[in-house]
């Protein structure tokens, strides 16, 4: 190979590297920090009758909503005035956007629950089926908005009536299905559901 080659060659190296390590940085989007400073954000729900409305749960128990898109916010409140609250899930009823469902769980212990609020998120009210049990997923099923299935550490929920009632749907006797840590619905039939544990995914059609 002549030196011209040489030249040539790994000038051509040198630039697909160049290529190749700029890339990334080149298609990364542009991101602004929004929301109350200082905070763990666990979870996001937005209003689906205002997209500039948003609602933002912490670790701390504390809910804060935006009515301008994330510009600013505003502090509803602390849940129960506990700081332990992880508020990892949040569900704004589609019927009625003052309805909101919150799943929350403790660090450290099995402690936590399903808190409801019927007046936009000021006060949240504990539900007392769900009381002490650690939420770790929560979904509206798209097709039915009073449709919820949660999932704790000892297994799956179901709501019918929007969180004001919930009925275990894993069987009790079932060893294997627990640490459920996500839950997704189908979106035209709400009976299909399917959960994520620490070691398995599960499907129920029932």
């Amino acid at each position: 190979m002549k030196p011209s080659s040489y030249y040539l060659y790994y000038l051509g190296a040198a630039l697909a590297m160049g290529v190749c390590c700029s890339s990334p940085a080149q298609n990364a989007a542009q991101w602004t920090p929004y929301g109350p400073g200082g905070g763990d954000a666990r979870s996001f729900a937005q209003d689906p009758s205002d997209h500039n409305h948003v609602y933002l749960g912490t670790v701390l128990g504390t809910v804060y909503e935006s009515r301008d898109g994330g510009r600013s916010w505003v502090r509803l409140t602390q849940i129960e005035n506990r700081d332990d609250l992880a508020l990892d899930n949040m569900v704004v009823d589609r019927s009625d956007p003052r309805h909101l469902v919150v799943g929350a769980w403790v660090l450290g212990n099995t402690d936590g629950g399903v808190y409801v609020s019927h007046d936009g998120g000021r006060t949240f009210a504990a539900n007392a089926a769900m009381k002490g049990r650690s939420v770790r997923a929560l979904s509206a099923a798209p097709s039915e908005a009073k449709v919820l299935v949660a999932g704790a550490l000892d297994g799956v929920y179901r709501s019918e009536d929007g969180g004001d009632t919930w009925n275990r749907i894993s069987p009790v006797e079932n060893k294997e299905i627990h640490e459920v840590e996500s839950i997704a619905i189908d979106p035209t039939d709400p009976k299909t559901i399917y959960a994520g544990t620490w070691h398995l995914p599960w499907k129920t059609a029932r």
